[in-house]
């Protein structure tokens, strides 16, 4: 019986003695690594400004341009002229009228061509040399063919349309009767002087374009309207700041024969500031800067996310793989704060089994990265991945090959945090910002192809300029489309 009591009392030794030295040497070594030293600076002091674009191609219907040159250009023409039309008539002269039909413009593909028929006649008077008497002329001619013209329209910087009109007349029927004398053509004699005329009309148009189609005011609402100043964090106070610097103008776009592109973008700057600028105070529309491609919306947003915010959604990653060397390591309670040098410290909370190597690692260790956009996934990953100082001398060498050799390579490729939020957030305010009770009157505005993305990310010391160490994050956002603006077709109907 005392040898039993023995017995016993030996085993209740080694439960409580050899157990707790062999989960000492021989189980998983737990460790507890604290953060990296070091006063945290971002890769910028605070968010630097982005450049945006908003593109605006505002479409000429081809109607629209008809009813115009149809008004501005009159329908009867009529002249005279003192001049013998040959060397037999002396004392010659000869008036003319015509009347034109509609005027209609077409859209070649790389200009603007019109035209319209007319018709009229030409009464000649004069003494006619018979050779043997002198005969009085009085004598008709019916007229008839098309006139027209070739419009290449340029927009100049300063906001005038530059119509590049070439005129063009073709008289098919112009032929004078002599009596017994015969016919002569007198094409040449009546096509420079409609010509002159018809040159003389359509050069009205430029000025009528200029005032019927007047850019400078169906872009200046819109230009208005991108002078904007808005909340966007209470504490700390930050305030989103947009200011238009440039008006950009693509050449004329012919690719639909229906109506015609005139391409234009505004060049903003947006940036933040630290306390509310008031209401922003417009500048007039600058000179038109002219560009020799097609100009699209591209707008870039930055998006200060503090490292609270980052971390709520690093904490719900988990992961577990296989190293290939007996060890499986599993992930989960990352959290993250602002490092040197444009990187991120995070803390991992990691559990790695036993390998061949070695004893497991158990407990909280930290890495360094530096965050970057997949552009592929549209999430935030991280390259340049690897242990933190304090991490490393914590570990034993073979914990250490084991968890920067594969670990890290780990978390290069497969830590991915998706930011789909922020996406939906900017998509929602672009479509806001069309709604059409928000636009000027006489504007049809739609975006097409709308793609918003993750553009960049970047650390920062402080969120604004002149503010307190307050270190985050800052994603910009981009959002891409083909922004068309369509005028209203009553904006141009004949008075």
């Amino acid at each position: 019986m005392k040898k039993v009591s023995l017995f016993i009392a030996i085993a209740i030794v080694a439960v409580l003695v050899i157990v707790p030295l062999a989960a000492r040497f021989v189980g998983p070594k737990m460790i507890y690594v604290s953060p990296p030293s070091g006063t945290p600076i971002g890769e910028f002091d605070f968010p630097r400004p982005e450049t945006s674009v908003l593109g605006v191609s505002i479409k000429v219907p081809m109607t629209i341009l008809n009813d115009l040159i149809n008004k501005e250009v009159p329908e009867q023409f009529q002249g005279q002229e003192q001049t013998n039309i040959t060397k037999r008539i002396q004392n010659g002269g000869y008036a003319w009228a015509v009347a034109r039909g509609k005027i209609e413009f077409q859209n070649t593909g790389t200009n603007l061509a019109f035209a319209a028929p007319f018709t009229g006649a030409a009464r000649f008077q004069g003494d006619l040399d018979a050779k043997i008497l002198t005969l009085p002329l009085d004598s008709t001619a019916e007229l008839s063919g098309m006139g027209g013209g070739i419009l290449n329209p340029v927009i100049t910087p300063d906001w005038q349309i530059d119509p590049n009109l070439v005129p063009q007349l073709n008289l098919t029927n112009a032929s004078l009767s002599l009596g017994a004398l015969g016919t002569i053509d007198i094409s040449d004699i009546l096509g420079g002087t409609l010509g002159q005329m018809l040159q003389s009309e359509l050069g009205k148009l430029a000025p009528a374009l200029g005032q019927e189609l007047d850019l400078r005011s169906e872009v200046e609402p819109l230009w208005r309207e991108v002078f904007l100043n808005q909340s966007v964090s209470e504490d700390p106070p930050v305030w989103i700041s947009i200011t238009p610097e440039k008006v950009l103008m693509a050449p004329i776009d012919y690719s639909d024969p229906s109506q015609i592109l005139i391409n234009m973008g505004i060049q903003s700057e947006t940036f933040l500031t630290n306390r509310d600028p008031g209401q922003p105070i417009p500048q007039p529309l600058p000179q038109l800067t002219p560009l020799d491609y097609p100009i699209d919306t591209n707008l870039r947003i930055p998006l200060i996310v503090g490292i609270s915010e980052l971390n709520e959604a690093l904490a719900s990653q988990t992961f577990e793989f296989d190293t290939g060397v007996g060890t499986r390591i599993e992930i989960a309670g990352m959290e993250a704060e602002i490092g040197q040098e444009g990187r991120l410290n995070l803390k991992l909370i990691l559990q790695a089994d036993k390998s061949r190597l070695g004893r497991g690692v158990s407990g909280e260790i930290w890495v360094t990265g530096r965050p970057l956009i997949d552009v592929e996934n549209q999430s935030l990953g991280f390259s340049d991945v690897e242990l933190t100082v304090e991490t490393r001398d914590k570990l034993t060498t073979a914990a250490a090959w084991l968890l920067e050799g594969i670990l890290v390579r780990t978390l290069e490729s497969q830590l991915r945090v998706d930011l789909d939020d922020y996406k939906e957030e900017i998509d929602e305010e672009v479509q806001k910002a069309l709604q059409s009770e928000n636009l000027p009157e006489g504007l049809d505005v739609t975006l097409e192809n709308l793609n918003v993305g993750l553009a960049d990310i970047y650390t920062i010391t402080r969120y604004f300029a002149g503010g307190e160490p307050d270190p985050g994050i800052v994603i910009v956002v981009s959002a891409t489309g083909s922004m068309k603006t369509t005028l209203s077709p009553a904006l141009f109907q004949p008075q």
